[in-house]
């Protein structure tokens, strides 16, 4: 393994540019002297192991990658992702998303050492021709099938439906972006789905599934992002894929047809009745009513104007039976992507001794204090000693 001051240099310049970060910052945020990490940058002096993991840990990157001039970066796609999205992110947003992936990888780690196995194949799906909407439809259809889905059943949870056929989603706070959801094709993790937990609930999920149909259709794509206003009227095809996609997946014909008639659809306490019934977004709702031709432009363009809107909201991802305290704090902590299946999981390591206590607390995003309440909150107990 050889290491060269030059070579962790080029990285270290590389991923300071990636994260939109001054060496000024840098040095503030490791407690790093500015000084000694411009001879660093320069490539003149090596870092001290010390320096090299604290820097490893503030750009959530591979130590080995850092120390070895020849070890491929296994996440170059997401760092060409974050250079290329440098004007729509905020660095604190760019470390947001390092932190999502720290935590699909930890996943898939959690897995291996928990010998856990999917219980299905890796479902594919070949779009044929040049119809990008039916592409979309078509393999929303076929994921329903292959899943026994029925085509006329309600997801109340699609976070949670999609982590168990196997997709690493992770919701996440970027309250600096404009940006809904990204997929990243992880070499360790796979398929990565990250979704801003700064926007409205049923927003999220559309996001998911939209997020999802990029990671089955678009095959030649390393990273996806996807900003509000491509979500709700891009013209590129690929985007309308996969707004055909989540749209057909979330809100199938059958369904549509199930829930009311032309007519019922025609009134606004029905919309929003449905809506909260699907646990979609009205303007969402409204869409596919117009896709399925149930509405036609007028009735379309009233509804769109009539001002509909949806009290409370649903939560799938918060434990009942928790204090107004509590699931604050859930809320919270579901806002830096802490779900209930991934904590489970490291608890359930550090049970079985797989893991240290300091190792699920790095997991975790939390400090070894920490854990009792994070216990708690997610009803699981902590081994001590």
């Amino acid at each position: 393994m050889a290491f060269t001051p030059q070579e962790f240099a080029r990285k270290f310049k590389s991923l300071c540019e990636a994260y939109g970060n001054s060496i000024d910052e840098v040095a503030v945020a490791t407690g790093i002297g500015s000084q000694a990490l411009r001879v660093i940058e320069s490539g003149k002096a090596s870092p001290t192991g010390d320096e090299v993991l604290i820097i490893a840990d503030f750009f959530k990157c591979e130590f080995s990658w850092l120390v070895d001039d020849a070890a491929p970066n296994p996440e170059e796609n997401a760092s060409t992702m974050l250079r290329s999205e440098g004007g729509r992110l905020a660095a604190s947003d760019r470390h947001a998303i390092a932190e999502f992936l720290y935590l699909c990888k930890s996943q898939a780690m959690l897995e291996e050492l928990l010998e856990v196995r999917l219980s299905h194949d890796e479902f594919m799906f070949d779009p044929r021709g040049t119809y990008f909407k039916g592409h979309g439809a078509d393999c929303a259809a076929a994921l329903r099938q292959k899943y026994g889905l029925p085509r006329n059943a309600i997801i109340p949870d699609i976070f949670g439906w999609l982590r168990d056929k196997g997709f690493r989603v992770f919701r996440r706070a970027l309250p600096s972006s404009q940006i809904s959801g990204l997929f990243v094709r992880h070499p360790e993790a796979g398929n990565c789905i990250l979704i801003n937990f700064s926007e409205d609930k049923y927003r999220q999920r559309f996001s998911a599934a939209h997020e999802i149909g990029h990671a089955l259709l678009d095959a030649d794509k390393k990273y996806n992002v996807s900003v509000q206003s491509e979500q709700s009227g891009s013209n590129d095809l690929v985007e309308l894929r996969a707004n055909s996609f989540a749209s057909s997946f979330l809100m199938p014909p059958e369904l549509l047809s199930m829930i009311g008639t032309k007519e019922q659809w025609k009134q606004p306490e029905k919309i929003k009745e449905a809506a909260s019934q699907l646990f979609v977004s009205v303007p969402a709702l409204l869409s596919a009513l117009k896709r399925d031709n149930i509405l036609d432009e007028d009735t379309w363009n009233n509804l769109r104007q009539s001002s509909i809107r949806l009290p409370d909201k649903h939560e799938p991802e918060v434990r009942e039976g928790l204090t107004e305290k509590q699931r604050d704090r859930q809320l919270v902590l579901l806002g830096m992507g802490l779900h209930s299946q991934y904590v489970n999981m490291g608890f359930e390591a550090h049970k079985r001794g797989l893991i240290s206590q300091a190792k699920l607390a790095d997991i975790l995003l939390a400090e070894p204090s920490e854990l009792n309440e994070l216990s708690a909150l997610f009803g699981v107990s902590l081994k001590h000693g």
